[in-house]
This record gives C-alpha cells, sequence and structure tokens, in this order.
C-alpha cells in the first residue's frame, strides 16, 4: 500500500515536471512579440546591407547597376535590391571635336586685305620686304649683294618692279612673285630709278639720268621698243613718276617753277599742270587714288614731314594734311593711306583713313628709315610664304689685308752693368 502510494506521488511529480515543462515550452513557441523582434532584427540587417551596398556602387564610376523588381521578403514589405550591369571587354573610345582657334579680327580699315612691300636696311643692307595683311612675320623679297629700292606692284599684283644696282648699275627689274623668276628691264649706264605701272600692266614709267639731267621715261616690258623720253621735258630735273588709273595721266615731281612741285602731264594733249605750287615746301612721292580724283604726296612742313592728298583736276583747292609721315600709298579699296612713320629708335608702318571712317591703325614696325610702302588687293602666294622668303644677303669683303703679328718687348728688361761688383747682381 505504501509503494503504490510512493508511485502515485512520484508518478504525480513527474506529470507535474511534465506538464510545467510543456507549458514553458508553449510559452516560449507561441511569444509572439520575441518572434516579431527576431524578424525586425533580421529586416533591418538587410536594410543596412542593401543601403551599404548601393553607397558602394552610387560612388564607384567604373561600374554601372539596373535596378532590379522588388522582391518579397516574406513580411508584406518588398525591398528593392541592386544588381550590377557587366561593363563591356572593350571600352569605346570618345571622340572630341578639335577646337577651332578662333580668329583675331582685323580692324575695319584693315578688312581690304591684300599684301604690303616696302623698303628696309637691315645688316648694311637695303632689300624689298613685303608682308601679308594680317600676316605675322614679313618676307624679303630681294637679296643680291647691291641695294633694292622702289618697289612698285603690277595691277594684278603678281610682279613687283623695283630699283636694283646689283649689276653694278641702278637698272629696272621686275620680279614674279608667283615664278619666283627676275627679269632686267633696262641696260644704261646711267641711272633708272621709282618705276610706275600702267594699267593694263605693258608699260613701265620710271626716272632715269641721262644727258646730264634727271628726265622721265616710258618703256614697253615686252621690249619692244626703246625706252621713250617722255615729251614736254624742260632742263630742270623731272622724277619720281606715277601713272594715273585711267591711264592718260602720269604725276610726277620737277623743279620746273624754281621750286620742288607736283606737276601732271596729259597723254592726250601733252600739256603739264603745276598741281601744288607751294614755295615754301618740297613735294615728293605722288601716288594717285584708285579712282583717279585724288593725288596724296609728302613733303617737309615746318619742319616735319607731313603726308598730303589733293584733287588731281584743280590746282586752286588747298591740300588736305592726314598725317605725319613720308612716302605714302593708297589702299586698295581708296578708303586709307599707309606711309612711314619715324619714331625715336624705329618706324612705323600704319593706315591712315582719309574719308574720316576707322581709326589710324599700326600695319607692322620696321627697322628705323624703312620707306616706300606698296599696297595691292592680291594676297603673297602661300608657297612664298611657307618659304619664308630669302635668306639674308652675303656679301663678300672688298679688299682683305694679311698682317704679320710681331713679338712686342716687354714693358721692361734687364740690362748688364759692367764695372760693378756687388753680392747680388740680380737683385
Amino acid at each position: 500500500g505504501q509503494t503504490a502510494i510512493n508511485l502515485r506521488r512520484g508518478g504525480t511529480n513527474a506529470m507535474a515536471r511534465r506538464a510545467a515543462r510543456a507549458e514553458i515550452d508553449v510559452a516560449l513557441v507561441e511569444d509572439p512579440l520575441r518572434t516579431q523582434n527576431r524578424v525586425l532584427s533580421l529586416l533591418t540587417v538587410l536594410l543596412l546591407l542593401s543601403l551599404v551596398f548601393a553607397v558602394l556602387w552610387a560612388t564607384n564610376p567604373a561600374r554601372t547597376s539596373v535596378l532590379v523588381p522588388a522582391v518579397d521578403i516574406g513580411l508584406n514589405n518588398p525591398v528593392a535590391l541592386f544588381a550590377e550591369t557587366p561593363l563591356p571587354a572593350t571600352p569605346v573610345p570618345v571622340l572630341l571635336a578639335t577646337p577651332v582657334p578662333t580668329v583675331t579680327p582685323l580692324p575695319s580699315i584693315l578688312e581690304v586685305s591684300g599684301s604690303i612691300a616696302y623698303v628696309a636696311r637691315e645688316g648694311g643692307q637695303t632689300d624689298i620686304w613685303a608682308i601679308s595683311i594680317g600676316g605675322a612675320r614679313p618676307i624679303r623679297i630681294t637679296n643680291s649683294p647691291q641695294d633694292e629700292r622702289d618697289p612698285a606692284w603690277s595691277p594684278d599684283g603678281r610682279r613687283l618692279a623695283y630699283a636694283s644696282r646689283q649689276n653694278g648699275n641702278w637698272e629696272i627689274y621686275i620680279y614674279d612673285v608667283i615664278s619666283g623668276g627676275t627679269q632686267r628691264m633696262t641696260f644704261d649706264l646711267s641711272f633708272q630709278g621709282r618705276p610706275s605701272w600702267s594699267p593694263d600692266g605693258d608699260l613701265l614709267v620710271y626716272e632715269s639720268y641721262q644727258g646730264n639731267n634727271l628726265d622721265i621715261y616710258i618703256l614697253r616690258i615686252d621690249g619692244s621698243q626703246p625706252p621713250i623720253r617722255l615729251p614736254g621735258n624742260a632742263n630742270a630735273p623731272d622724277f619720281s613718276p606715277a601713272w594715273s588709273p585711267d591711264g592718260r595721266r602720269i604725276a610726277f615731281a620737277s623743279w620746273r617753277d624754281g621750286n620742288q612741285d607736283i606737276y601732271i602731264f596729259s597723254l592726250d594733249d601733252q600739256t603739264v599742270t603745276n598741281l601744288t605750287n607751294t614755295p615754301t615746301r618740297h613735294e615728293d612721292y605722288p601716288a594717285w587714288s584708285p579712282d583717279g580724283e585724288f593725288i596724296a604726296y609728302s613733303a617737309l612742313d615746318e619742319g616735319l614731314e607731313k603726308v598730303f592728298i589733293k584733287p588731281s583736276r584743280d590746282p586752286n583747292t588747298a591740300a588736305t594734311v592726314v598725317g605725319r609721315g613720308r612716302t605714302p600709298a593708297w589702299s586698295p579699296d581708296g578708303l586709307s593711306l599707309v606711309f612711314a612713320v619715324d619714331s625715336v629708335d624705329s618706324t612705323q608702318l600704319i593706315a591712315n583713313p582719309v574719308a574720316g571712317v576707322g581709326v589710324v591703325t599700326s600695319i607692322i614696325p620696321v627697322p628705323l628709315g624703312a620707306s616706300h610702302p606698296v599696297w595691292t588687293g592680291a594676297l603673297l602666294p602661300v608657297a612664298l610664304v611657307n618659304s619664308g622668303g630669302l635668306p639674308s644677303p652675303v656679301t663678300s669683303p672688298l679688299f682683305i689685308e694679311q698682317e704679320e703679328l710681331r713679338q712686342q718687348d716687354p714693358p721692361y728688361r734687364l740690362n748688364p752693368i759692367t764695372g760693378v761688383q756687388v753680392e747680388d747682381p740680380l737683385l
């Protein structure tokens, strides 16, 4: 009986313990708050990992990613994930257009373009140089061992007439800027200079010292006729001729009336007209405007070299001062003049408007004393510009003297003294 009671008590205790454990297990399994906390923790970890991955992907420029549709991870809370898109095996180069340099605009007065030839002395040598309007560097056109001067463009801008003494005497030559060839035009034993073209490019007028007088001559460039002396010359010197654009008049400087003035000779009636007639000034270097209505020239006025313009058909109209300078030439459009202006240590070739349109513009600084600019509407040939022009001339010395160098005596030396006895004779 006691044993049965103990068994019942033991069984009761065991069942009680089992029931209590079951209640604890049920409580652990069925606790919803704890389950929810675990799920939220897992979700938080996943969100943090996704955020870190997204930041790393977004800050890496070498990788590209696309957004994948939202994935449901089980708690009715879809999360967007990122998937990596593979990069192409070979990168495609990006071709960028080379930026086009901005062209520096020319001043309005120089928009007529063209080329300017002028005379400059460098290294004891006088040569003819040329530069395109807007060009960066002038080029040498002539480089003979002797001097060249008085350039004159042909009407088409292809040829350049000038004076040179490369063969021992001042003669007229023509340089072809296209072919680079040079042709001698005069063969006198006298002086020739200051050539000027006829409008058709078939004739040259120039000055020549013959018969003990300086006169003006006309020459056909094909050599079919000998030079012809201009009719109406007086015993006074005539020089610096310039052919009019209409081909019927020739302007020149002369001392016919006892003063150096600008005159006009008519090829139609062979009359001569004193255009300037100024006893107080000595005019020179006449230049016709492209329309033939005006003549520009330079003169020493009150101690200063100045450039003037005057109507070619009205000697009674007063001349207009353009500015300080010398040896003027017209632009191809007739709206401005180019001439040389000297400063203390250099010379400037400037373009000066004659109709009040535009401003005075410096074309290029040149060596001191440069002169005789002439302007053509034609551009210099590309081949000539690319060649850089002719090199500097190489001149041979006139005489070489060889002097034998002799050894010079020193400023002092020892001389023996006879009849004297001393202990140290060399002191």
